[in-house]
């Protein structure tokens, strides 16, 4: 089972849509886990060319007037076309192969950015200032601790929980805020993690155009540009697509 067989499935009607993303994310979740592998196909090699294009320069030569053709021993002949003769096959399974493995790299590579981003060390300062000479360290290289905003931000992405349900907790809890901790956040590389993580949900409800889901797809992507708006975010790509 592949991406495009689940889409087509969805399309015309075979699996509903929970079922598709449930599909979908095993399918994806397999992938990485190594229990899905990524195999090439291998098409069939195209003709050769140059052998046909220089056997009939030969035939051209011979049929002049006054070219008389040299015979030539068989094998000699045979031992010519085998040194013209490229292993194309060896190299179109060499290059699809090269292909899959730069395709499953880049899919590693984009389901585990979130993770990698959101890895942020927390220090225990309290113990830090008990060691020696840690009140002589210059001001720079003391830890940063995450005020409320940045922490509520990081607690929400790794919950990774994206129902009408917890947006709303979010945002309620965004309000309970004072200015300067939301202002702190909104100035944090947590800011950026979550406006990344919403334009991420926003393209896959953009997704859901084609497959049929018009309305729905609409109201979901509504749904997430006004939680960015209410969380202080401004971002260019978090736009409402309405056409597929």
């Amino acid at each position: 089972m592949t991406l495009r067989n689940l889409a087509k499935d969805y399309a015309n009607g075979v699996i509903g849509p929970q079922a598709y993303r449930k599909a979908r994310n095993d399918l994806i979740e397999g992938i990485l886990s190594g229990r899905i592998k990524v195999s090439a196909h291998d098409f069939q090699a195209p003709l050769n060319l140059q052998r046909i294009e220089s056997e009939a320069d030969i035939t051209a030569f011979r049929g002049k007037p006054g070219n008389k053709a040299t015979p030539k021993p068989v094998a000699a002949k045979q031992e010519t076309r085998e040194e013209v003769t490229p292993p194309t096959s060896f190299t179109n399974r060499g290059l699809l192969a090269g292909i899959a493995i730069i395709i499953a790299c880049l899919v590693i590579l984009v389901a585990l950015y979130p993770f990698t981003r959101q890895k942020t060390p927390i220090f225990d300062t309290a113990s830090e200032s008990t060691m020696p000479g840690a009140g002589n360290q210059p001001e720079s290289q003391q830890p940063v601790v995450p005020g409320a905003g940045e922490i509520l931000i990081k607690q929400f992405l790794q919950q990774n929980d994206w129902t009408d349900e917890n947006l709303q907790q979010f945002s309620n809890q965004w309000q309970e805020l004072s200015a300067g901790e939301q202002d702190a956040a909104l100035s944090s590389p947590a800011r950026t993690q979550l406006a990344n993580a919403i334009h991420r949900k926003l393209v896959e409800e953009q997704v859901m155009l084609s497959l049929g889901e018009l309305q729905k797809s609409i109201d979901r992507q509504t749904v997430l540009i006004n939680f960015a708006r209410q969380a202080g975010i401004s971002d260019p790509r978090l736009i409402l697509k309405e056409t597929p």
